[in-house]
């Protein structure tokens, strides 16, 4: 039996819904995949201190690379196919079917049987480290501050500018707030970093993002959770842990927060 190589040149917040997948199969066949994302997302070491994963190896973007995603999925399964030098079995996830969680999907499409299925999220002792500094360093000190994602790369899915902070002062008494992209870089660490800075904070303010699917890795509540009306419960269906989490998910902006931000502007 040749081992897996998963192709999966998909979202950061997608990786993390590979991980059962990803340990099913260790535990299943005693050997670990090697998994293909996408050379954009190297820096982000989303899988760098992952046990179950034997190589990572980076792919163009097919969304981004190519006039055409039907020709960069193509072409990037074809090239790690290639790399492969039928060396594995090669598969390439795909979501499809939007009535269908994520999560289930992997599972079907490595074919191996969901005995375990909550997300994982591995950080190394730098992570940790660039975390409290974060947290010790900035001017929250030791009070009790909140985190705050407004921009996601997607901008259907973006909170406005300023509602995080905004919702954390109304609603959780929390004027001290950690906000990504604002009070440290995308690129100033691996994601795992931040994801261990979100940890630390007494509450959340998020929209549907890596930062939402990491919630539910690190079993973390979401004081607000908030998708866009255009996907609305079928897309947090595809997406939500299938393991026991606590998430607040709303569909509509607070009004209360929105006429605070007209108030201000």
């Amino acid at each position: 039996m040749k081992p897996l190589l998963i192709v999966y040149p998909h979202g950061l917040g997608d990786c993390i819904m590979l991980t059962p997948a990803i340990r099913n199969y260790f535990f299943r066949y005693g050997m670990k995949p090697t998994v293909a994302i996408m050379e954009r997302f190297r820096s982000s070491e989303i899988f760098d201190n992952n046990p179950y994963i034997e190589e990572i190896i980076y792919t163009q973007d097919p969304w981004n690379d190519y006039p055409d995603r039907r020709i960069g999925f193509r072409s990037v399964f074809n090239d790690c196919v290639g790399r492969s030098n039928d060396r594995h079995e090669v598969i390439m996830p795909m979501h499809e079917d939007r009535t269908k969680n994520k999560i289930e999907a992997n599972f079907e499409a490595c074919e191996i049987d969901p005995s375990s299925d909550f997300t994982e999220i591995f950080s190394s002792t730098q992570d940790f480290e660039f975390a409290q500094m974060v947290a010790r360093d900035g001017y929250q000190g030791e009070r009790p501050f909140g985190f705050v994602q407004t921009t996601t790369g997607r901008p259907n899915a973006d909170l406005p500018k300023g509602y995080g902070r905004e919702w954390l002062r109304i609603h959780k008494g929390l004027t001290d707030v950690l906000e990504v992209g604002i009070d440290f870089k995308y690129d100033e660490s691996s994601i795992n970093a931040q994801i261990e800075i979100m940890r630390m904070a007494s509450a959340v303010c998020l929209p549907d993002s890596v930062f939402s699917n990491a919630c539910g890795a690190i079993g973390k509540p979401i004081d607000h959770l908030y998708f866009a009306p255009q996907w609305g419960p079928q897309g947090y269906a595809r997406v939500k842990p299938l393991h026991q989490v606590e998430q607040h998910v709303v569909y509509e902006l607070d009004h209360d927060v929105m006429e605070a931000i007209q108030c201000n502007a």
